[in-house]
């Protein structure tokens, strides 16, 4: 999860940075196709992220496209843009008059392994010292996630990936408990969660009633009959013990015949961390862990870079 000592991974729809540990998300808002995010620390915001997808022969040229950003501006790029080694075109500028006594720098790149567009707006009144920690240490770590591949989601010090082909469809995001859900088609769903400290987690609640707590709304509802709850034993690191539940999930009375989903949950404690992991699957044929277990496995571990 952590690169550089002071420095710790921001990762969000198919883009990943390292910024310093005391820097946050300050507002997020739009879907993984299109969206943006606010980073600052307790005083004030340091830069915006903007990302965009483009639909399917949509974007013909990605260094027109991020020419026209600039243009739009009314200002020419400058040389040697950070991170540009990583993206398939890329240009930024410094230092513009957008207002009396406010110059934003704005960053632009095309990554087309990933399919994204990312604009970056440096906060235009930073003093000095904090331009140049986002422009020479936060920007030249940006980097992407090919479409095709696992997807990694990281934020306060945690982080999730998602098998390739999953697509975040809500988020849950409250100080001591993060939770994301993603589908693939319409027949397949991974729940991904952590609550911490884990130990509190578990004197307020046991395995059992983490797994029945799901953080989003369901309309299906898992049946009692043919449910498998045991003890997790299979090793996925030192420190590492937890509770395996599996059965299907109903729509209720009189839809309960209708499109019945699979699912298994997994449930544990990292006492390194102290943190409860948690995953759950549902898929339409009868799944056995190896999805959760997989994706738990994946939870918080050493940052690497994309491509």
């Amino acid at each position: 999860m952590t690169g550089r000592a002071g420095f710790s991974l921001l990762a969000w729809a198919g883009w990943q940075l390292q910024m310093p540990d005391d820097w946050r998300p300050l507002k997020l808002s739009g879907t993984p196709a299109k969206g943006w995010m606010m980073v600052g620390d307790a005083e004030c915001a340091m830069f915006s992220i903007h990302w965009e997808r483009p639909k399917a022969g949509a974007l013909l040229d990605g260094q027109s496209w991020v020419a026209g950003r600039l243009r739009r501006h009314g200002v020419l790029p400058d040389g040697a843009p950070p991170a540009a080694e990583y993206f398939s075109a890329c240009s930024w500028a410094r230092g513009v008059q957008t207002e009396e006594d406010k110059q934003t720098t704005y960053w632009y790149g095309y990554a087309a392994p990933a399919e994204l567009l990312l604009g970056l707006k440096i906060n235009g009144v930073l003093p000095q010292a904090q331009l140049a920690q986002v422009t020479k240490r936060v920007l030249p770590t940006l980097r992407t996630s090919p479409a095709d591949a696992p997807s990694t989601w990281a934020m306060y010090d945690l982080s999730f990936v998602a098998p390739p082909g999953f697509q975040l469809e809500k988020r849950h995001l409250f100080a001591g408990d993060v939770a994301l859900e993603f589908r693939r088609g319409r027949r397949e769903s991974l729940m991904l969660r952590q609550v911490y400290p884990g130990d509190l987690a578990l004197g307020r609640r046991s395995y059992e009633r983490w797994l029945a707590a799901y953080p989003f709304k369901q309309h299906r509802r898992l049946r009692s009959s043919g449910q498998k709850v045991e003890p997790w034993q299979e090793g996925l690191r030192q420190g590492v013990t937890g509770m395996l539940r599996r059965g299907r999930k109903r729509l209720g009375f009189p839809l309960g015949g209708l499109a019945p989903r699979w699912t298994s949950a997994l449930a544990v404690h990292d006492q390194r961390l102290n943190r409860l992991l948690i995953a759950e699957h549902m898929a339409t044929e009868e799944t056995d862990g190896s999805v959760c277990a997989e994706a738990i496995g994946g939870m918080n571990q050493p940052w690497q870079e994309g491509c």
